[in-house]
């Protein structure tokens, strides 16, 4: 693995969390706390809102939630083969989308999507999604393109 490759996606992913913590730099994961775990980010509620995320929802059940900090493969081409980490399995839920990306098409019940949406759950664990269990389409309105 080409360590600039990871330390840019890596970098690329946090930046994209550092917009949705509210300004707070300690929610920011550096790429060593990132292979330590799922991602997770921290708050203060007084905190003003520097991006709006968009409010989304996963309309299937036992959606596997797939992220993993320490593959810059898993940043720039979600899939099951680079995402390898479930961080959390959700059914008929919100999520905040952060961003979303073209990457593995999946076909599941007679539809096929390759994009995926970059989450942050209630509990603050962020992961990707495949936009095929979002509602929405192929691709979300409101959900920006991630710029990486």
């Amino acid at each position: 693995m080409n360590t600039r490759r990871l330390f840019k996606a890596t970098t690329a992913a946090a930046a994209a969390v550092a917009a949705l913590t509210l300004g707070s730099p300690a929610a920011v994961a550096s790429p060593a706390a990132a292979q330590a775990g799922p991602l997770r980010t921290t708050a203060s509620p007084a905190s003003p809102a520097s991006v709006a995320a968009t409010s989304v929802y996963i309309w299937a059940t036992h959606v596997n939630v797939r992220y993993d900090g320490a593959d810059a493969d898993c940043v720039h081409y979600p899939s099951r083969g680079s995402c390898v980490k479930i961080v959390a399995t959700v059914s008929r839920t919100r999520a905040e989308g952060i961003c979303q990306h073209p990457g593995e098409e999946i076909v599941d019940g007679g539809y096929r999507n390759r994009w995926w949406t970059l989450l942050k759950l209630p509990d603050g664990t962020i992961g990707w999604v495949n936009n095929i269990y979002i509602q929405g389409g192929e691709k979300i309105a409101g959900v920006p393109d991630c710029g990486w």
